[in-house]
C-alpha cells in the first residue's frame, strides 16, 4: 500500500520511539509542534529541513529512499548505500585517493598507483573498481552526503557512459573548472550532457560533451555512521 512522506514520518514514530512525538523530535533536533504538524498532517508536506534532521540521524538511521519515494526499509541495515548491479565482481583491494591534492579528477587518473594514496578498503563481493575518492558538497543530498567515501570506475570513452546512472564528473565549462557527483544522461547524443542532482535545491546543468575532461562510473557508496 502507497503512503505519504507524512505517514512515514508517523511510522518512524511509532516503530522506533513508542509513538512519541516528543522523542522523535528530541533525537532529531527538531522542535516538537513541528514535527507534529507533520505526523497529524496539518503540514501538507515536510519542509527540506525536516527530512534533512531526519535522514541525517545516526540513531535512526533511516533510509532515505524509503522516506522520500517509499522504497526498501525504513532503516539501513549496511552501509554500502549505493552498489549497481553489474556483477564485475572483484576482490582486490580499493585504493583511496586524496582529491584535494590532485585537484581534479583527470590528474588523479594521469598519476594513479603512484600519488596521493591515502590508503585503501576491501568490500566482499565488491565490483570492480579503479578507487575511491571522499565526496565534497551536498549536491546528491540525501542520497550521497559530504564526507562519503564513493569507489569508481573510470570511462575512457564517453560512448561508454549508461544513461541515467551516477558519475563522478570533471569538466571545465565557460572558464571554470568543475569536479561533481551527479546522475548524467545525454541531453543530445554524443553533443551535450544533462547532470542531474538528487537535492532538488540544485538545479540540472546542461554541459557540452568537449567540456568533459575525466569521468567515472559510481559503483560503490560507503557511508561512516560513528567514529566509536
Amino acid at each position: 500500500m502507497d503512503t505519504t512522506i507524512n505517514q512515514r514520518v508517523k511510522a518512524i514514530a511509532d516503530k522506533l520511539c513508542d509513538g512519541n512525538i516528543s522523542e522523535m523530535a528530541r533525537i532529531v533536533g527538531l522542535r516538537q509542534p513541528s514535527l507534529r504538524d507533520v505526523v497529524t498532517g496539518k503540514l501538507v508536506k515536510p519542509g527540506f529541513d525536516v527530512l534533512h534532521k531526519i535522514v541525517d540521524n545516526s540513531i535512526l538511521n533511516i533510509n532515505s529512499e524509503w522516506l522520500l519515494k517509499g522504497k526498501g526499509e525504513m532503516q539501513l541495515s549496511v552501509n554500502v548505500v549505493h552498489n549497481p548491479p553489474y556483477r564485475d565482481v572483484g576482490t582486490k583491494a580499493i585504493p583511496i585517493y586524496d582529491i584535494n591534492a590532485t585537484a581534479n579528477l583527470k590528474t588523479l587518473f594521469a598519476n594513479e598507483n603512484t600519488q596521493h594514496v591515502l590508503g585503501e578498503i576491501k568490500i566482499p563481493n565488491a565490483p570492480d573498481c579503479d578507487g575511491a575518492i571522499y565526496v565534497r558538497g551536498d549536491s546528491m543530498y540525501p542520497l550521497v552526503k559530504s564526507g562519503d567515501m564513493v569507489s569508481y570506475k573510470q570511462l575512457y570513452s564517453i560512448d561508454s557512459l549508461i544513461s541515467g546512472e551516477m558519475y563522478v564528473v570533471d569538466f571545465h565549462n565557460e572558464g571554470n573548472d568543475f569536479l561533481v557527483i551527479k546522475y548524467v544522461k545525454w541531453e543530445e547524443k554524443n553533443a551535450s550532457l544533462r547532470l542531474i542532482s538528487y537535492n532538488a535545491h540544485h538545479q540540472d546543468m546542461i554541459i557540452p560533451v568537449g567540456a568533459v575532461r575525466a569521468i567515472a562510473l559510481i559503483k560503490i557508496v560507503i557511508r561512516i555512521n560513528s567514529m566509536f
